[in-house]
């Protein structure tokens, strides 16, 4: 047996991304720009906070069940005043107590040990580590705000010491406030970090002796001293939110500073602890000082593209244009130090890339490959990935290398890795060949992918027969060889125009949009087609294939090429040119799913929203607290992607069909067919002929052209009720009054922004809504919510289930098919299956395939599902409250209709077709974290 070997880059890659995860347990000191209120440091005295015996109290890594989380304000109450404090309050003065829970630097689930002995030394002698003030409602006679004066947490160094100190997790601690009996209502907090390293403070709660509350929901990184500017303080407001010409006077300068601050100044490399939004073209995918240069993308017509976030890094030295890249492996790139994950979706993030390095290093490392040179032998080899899994070919028990025998306590303790020598790693098996492992080979599965699949989004109604072009003839040659007689012996004795009439003839139609690419593709080593498949709904509510159509331009040596493969009329019969006609039409598929379906459509195209909510919508706006749950993670993962997945020579470059051309293409696509109004779903299903307007009982408004259609059945539901629930927040927080909507300057500018800027390639276009009402709003963020949520979960959390067995989605070809009458078809014809194994996706390819899949398939353990939250301080509003839980109440419905849908055995297109293959892609909730093949997110979190 001869061990494969994988490329390197894309292993390497794979690590960086497992390094990156651990960034924000090692971001490097740097300047920021905060909020800058310098008078305010040298107010009163401070008055010593008490503490819980001394203590900070440790709690749990878990989010779920955080003792220092929970029952924060039951645990005011308790709180006592230090005895030791020479400084007795006033008479006249209101105290307040208050607890922060806050998480270290760490490393996984260890304490960073080193930064935490220097920041409890600096508290042990000092007894200055978090200066807090808190700032009312309302400002002075003068028009400044009003503070309260400093007070610090205490203890921050626990009486057990260092050593009890290893295992993370949330620490609570108490400070206390004194303020004048006319202080007034408490609006916010400026926090200094006196240590010399960061915190996450995720939250803190305040109750005056009156018995009111305040609840700060923080979730951010606070940097400290020694990296800040003297005078940069950190704000944290309630969650009472405001609208811009709501705001109290003893906030107002703290809501408009915050904003300039993190919109920064356009300039500069950025650096890890600045929480800096602004935009930037893709001009950072190639690595041209390595002979790898790609086309900036966005900002000029030929290449249009969403912007991304800047990040400033010097030019390349090869192309000035460029951004110059990082090392690989580096976690050395920036992000807005928010967006880093919080230390439990770290850790889980972390912890799945080790085992993804693995899964992929094993293939190079071990000799479980025979002598065919990277090629599959048979589909019972493939197989064996799941039953036997992949040997690592060396016993690490027996090794005295201190590297390998690391390895080995990440396969007891992480992988869980199955056999006494604890060297093979098995991927699970894909839930496509859980019931049928040759179901996959079924026509009838073929065609109820499409409604049911990876990328169930692109399927059309037919309305014209034969298909056109709108690619120049003369260039790419005939726009179709299809005729009727083609597809009518499979259409139950209809003709074309019966059943288009009928409605029950669709397509999925690539060939215009890969065409001109195809012989630059061909001159690689992957081969292709520009292809496109017809489907015909039959009696039986089955979407079965048709037609495959697979198309190849003019070139030096040949004329162009337009052949039509067809199924066999029996399904007992076997036609392999039809079998290698599917494989190329689904790798073709494939391709698009993740580089459109997918990246453009969830990932790329809210990243200008994100920015643009940070830059102009205060933590005070409502609609700030609305969107901030769609927005989770996104960016961290976008950043990790273009370093390692999207780059010139990543992980889709080197296992994809379209290669080095495959940004170039997305960028194309977005030019010639994202919508903004079409990404809204009932919008969408119009637009490709799947749905038709109808009355509002209707979900979405409309009428399916296919009844069972599982992603746009569940989908509808999920709109309306989504939009139901935004609908509801936006009235209340306009009080049902659009020229508030119109008057509210901070809104105007964030959607003026992401039109004019965060998608300015698209300014001009006319189907841009305005955010000028209510109803329009409510549009807005319901389709922001659908392709954050139901969408990117219906298109990312299967990709294992359906490409995670290779044959059924491969990631590239290695050959054409042969010609009719040649020497190739008479070889082939010798050996389909050997043929076809010689075809398919390469082992190491498939390897690694499968390792990506597996991480992006999987949820976090700290998931936030539609319709719940995991925490309850995200606002205080009564009304908006009731309305999330009439929301929760919907969702939880859904979740049980869609499991009765499921349990339907007329309906082919789930649990009933082929595969026995339940739709719960759009399941609202998933019980347990991994690769579970079901729940909606409310982001793109992975």
């Amino acid at each position: 047996m001869q061990a494969v070997i994988a490329q390197g880059t894309a292993v390497s890659a794979i690590q960086a991304v497992a390094g990156a995860a651990a960034e924000s347990s090692q971001r490097a000191s740097a300047k920021n720009v905060g909020v800058k209120f310098s008078s305010y440091n040298g107010t009163a005295l401070v008055i010593p906070a008490a503490g819980f015996g001394g203590k900070a109290e440790k709690s749990s890594s878990s989010i779920r069940g955080s003792p220092a989380r929970a029952n924060l304000f039951g645990n005011l109450k308790n709180l006592k005043t230090d005895i030791l404090n020479p400084l007795k309050p006033s008479s006249d003065s209101v105290e307040v107590k208050g607890r922060l829970v806050l998480s270290r630097r760490s490393i996984l689930d260890l304490v960073n040990v080193n930064a935490s002995i220097i920041d409890d030394n600096i508290d042990l002698i000092f007894n200055q580590s978090v200066v807090i003030n808190l700032v009312s409602v309302e400002a002075k006679p003068d028009g400044q705000p009003k503070l309260s004066a400093k007070s610090t947490i205490v203890n921050w160094i626990t009486a057990t010491g260092i050593k009890e100190k290893l295992i993370a997790g949330d620490e609570s601690y108490a400070v206390t406030f004194h303020v004048p009996k006319d202080f007034g209502e408490i609006g916010a907090i400026v926090v200094r970090n006196k240590h010399f390293n960061e915190f996450f403070l995720h939250e803190v709660a305040l109750e005056t002796s009156s018995g009111v509350t305040y609840q700060f929901p923080c979730k951010s990184w606070v940097y400290p001293d020694n990296i800040l500017d003297a005078d940069d303080d950190r704000v944290f407001f309630t969650n009472k939110t405001y609208l811009p010409g709501q705001t109290p006077s003893g906030l107002k300068r703290f809501r408009e500073s915050e904003l300039v601050a993190l919109r920064g100044n356009g300039k500069g490399i950025r650096t890890p602890s600045q929480r800096i939004y602004d935009y930037a073209v893709y001009n950072d995918l190639g690595k041209p000082d390595l002979l790898a240069k790609r086309p900036t993308l966005g900002g000029n017509k030929d290449l249009p593209y969403p912007r991304r976030c800047r990040t400033g890094r010097v030019p390349a030295l090869a192309d000035p244009k460029a951004e110059s890249n990082i090392p690989i492996g580096s976690i050395d790139y920036y992000n807005p130090c928010d967006e880093c994950f919080e230390r439990d979706k770290n850790s889980g993030f972390y912890a799945g890339a080790l085992k993804s390095i693995n899964h992929a290093l094993a293939p190079v490392i071990s000799g479980i490959f025979d002598d065919t040179c990277n090629t599959w032998d048979s589909i019972e080899e493939i197989m064996e990935i799941y039953s036997k899994g992949l040997d690592l070919g060396t016993k690490l028990a027996d090794t005295d290398d201190e590297e390998k025998k690391k390895s080995l306590v990440f396969l007891n303790t992480i992988f869980k890795a199955e056999g006494d020598s604890k060297s093979v790693i098995k991927y699970p098996k894909p839930q496509l060949i859980k019931e049928d492992e040759n179901a996959w080979m079924d026509d009838e599965e073929f065609g109820r992918q499409t409604l049911a699949g990876l990328n169930p989004c692109v399927i059309e109604l037919v309305t014209e027969y034969p298909p056109k072009s709108s690619l120049d003839p003369s260039q790419y040659g005939a726009a179709t060889a299809l005729t009727e007689k083609h597809i009518e012996p499979y259409l139950e004795g209809l003709s074309v125009k019966e059943a288009i009439e009928a409605k029950r003839l669709f397509k999925v139609d690539y060939r215009d949009l890969f065409l001109p690419y195809i012989e630059r593709i061909n001159n690689t080593k992957y081969k292709a087609y520009a292809s496109r498949a017809f489907f015909f709904r039959t009696k039986t509510g089955a979407m079965k294939p048709v037609a495959i159509e697979l198309s190849l331009p003019p070139t030096e040596q040949t004329g162009a090429s337009n052949r039509v493969f067809t199924p066999p009329l029996r399904k007992e019969d076997t036609n392999y040119f039809w079998e290698l006609a599917k494989a190329h039409f689904a790798t073709i598929d494939f391709g698009y799913h993740e580089l459109i379906s997918h990246w453009l459509r969830t990932h790329a195209v809210m990243e200008p929203f994100i920015i643009s909510t940070h830059r102009n919508l205060s933590k005070l706006h409502p609609v700030h607290t609305l969107l901030l749950p769609l927005y989770k993670n996104t960016m961290r993962i976008n950043a990790a992607a273009r370093q390692h997945l999207i780059s010139g020579m990543g992980i889709i470059e080197l296992c994809f069909t379209p290669g080095k051309y495959s940004m170039e293409m997305c960028s194309k696509i977005y030019g010639a067919l994202w919508r903004f109004d079409h990404e809204a779903f009932p919008a969408n299903l119009i637009a490709r002929g799947m749905a038709e307007p109808a009355d509002a009982s209707q979900p979405g408004g409309v009428k399916l052209v296919v009844d069972d259609y599982p992603f746009a059945k569940d989908g509808l539901e999920l709109w309306d009720v989504i939009k139901s629930y935004m609908g509801k927040y936006l009235n209340i927080a306009y009080k049902g009054s659009d020229k508030a909507v119109q008057e509210d300057v901070e809104l105007q500018r964030w959607w003026n922004e992401v039109v004019q800027i965060g998608h300015g390639d698209k300014k001009d276009e006319p189907w841009w809504p305005n955010a000028d009402s209510i109803q329009n709003l409510t549009h807005i963020c319901t389709t922001i919510a659908w392709i954050s949520g139901p969408h990117h979960a219906a298109v990312n959390f299967g990709q294992y289930a359906y490409a995670g067995f290779m044959p059924n989605r491969p990631s590239h070809l290695k050959k054409l098919i042969p010609e009719e009458g040649s020497k190739e078809e008479d070889k082939m014809l010798e050996d389909p299956q050997k043929w076809l194994m010689e075809t398919l996706t390469s082992q190491s390819a498939t390897a690694i395939i499968l390792t990506v899949l597996e991480l992006l398939s999987s949820h976090a353990i700290d998931e936030e599902y539609q319709g719940k939250r995991l925490h309850d301080n995200w606002t205080s509003d009564p009304e908006i409250k009731a309305a999330f839980t009439e929301f929760s109440a919907k969702i939880d419905a859904l979740q049980r209709k869609f499991e009765e849908r499921n349990a339907d055995k007329s309906l082919v297109n789930r649990t009933a077709g082929p595969a026995k293959l339940p739709y719960m892609l759009l399941y609202p909730h998933s019980a347990e974290s991994g690769l579970t093949g079901r729940g909606v997110p409310y982001s793109i979190s992975i």
